[in-house]
């Protein structure tokens, strides 16, 4: 004669379930979490040939640009450009300047990540709408050619000078020399790499969690000599402000050339 299950029969296979799905689900999402970490590590290496490249046509000049809002009577007919926008005709395709884990921050068109120009950019027919920004330059690096530098900054004089920060040349050890990275904004401090997903993680250690991370408990970092890699949080805040990395001298560094 057959017979049905027993409602204990049924609430113990319903138990194994939900157990296996708790110890499935996590193991799931970091997979996922690792094949979009892979996507931004290629990313990032796309980004790092276009930054070589435009040095070797610009007379070893990483690229210049500078801070976005520090530029007086922003317009269209500028001949100032971001970046991006710099270094997209040695790759052509702007999809690689999005991190497929960083979040949609609130300041910027799209969710791109702020200081870099992007909404300027985008009204006014730069780039398309579809634009989204997810890694941040070396505030240091990109403003070493700055018109405006006064004549008497020093070129690395005792390491107080911003003068030059972009030259390939001047700097001795490429490296230890992070360019781009994920951040949420410019890369200036090891607060905004390490918590990249977050803002003001380098004066408020509250924000220091890896819920605030962009990968896995950290973010990839493009050095001046071409290589990408993958740092743990607090070890890439430590190696900024322990000048284990050059951030340059002058405004925006840490210190260390």
């Amino acid at each position: 004669m057959k017979r049905g299950f027993t409602l204990i029969e049924l609430l113990v296979v319903i138990a194994i379930i939900a157990i296996l799905a708790a110890i499935l689900f996590p193991v799931f999402s970091q997979a996922r979490e690792k094949a979009r970490q892979a996507t931004c590590t290629s990313n990032q290496k796309n980004i790092s040939m276009g930054l070589q490249q435009y040095a070797q046509d610009y007379d070893e000049i990483l690229v210049y640009s500078p801070t976005w809002c520090n530029i007086p009577n922003r317009n269209p007919q500028q001949p100032w450009r971001p970046y991006y926008m710099l270094i997209n005709p040695y790759m052509r395709n702007y999809q690689v300047f999005t991190c497929p884990s960083a979040p949609a921050f609130g300041n910027c068109i799209g969710g791109s990540i702020p200081h870099h120009g992007v909404n300027d950019a985008i009204n006014w027919g730069w780039i398309d709408r579809s634009f989204r920004l997810g890694y941040g330059i070396s505030e240091n690096i990109e403003n070493g050619e700055r018109p405006n530098l006064p004549s008497n900054d020093p070129l690395f004089i005792n390491c107080g000078g911003l003068r030059g920060a972009g030259r390939l040349p001047n700097r001795p050890t490429p490296a230890d020399t992070p360019v781009v990275a994920d951040t949420m904004g410019l890369l200036n401090n090891g607060g905004r790499i390490g918590w990249a997903n977050v803002c003001a993680a380098n004066c408020n250690p509250d924000l220091r969690v890896d819920n605030n991370t962009r990968h896995s408990g950290g973010s990839n970092v493009i050095f001046m000599d071409g290589h990408v890699k993958w740092y743990r949080s607090m070890q890439a805040y430590n190696n900024w402000e322990q000048r284990v990395w050059a951030g340059g001298c002058g405004p925006w560094g840490n210190g260390r050339r």
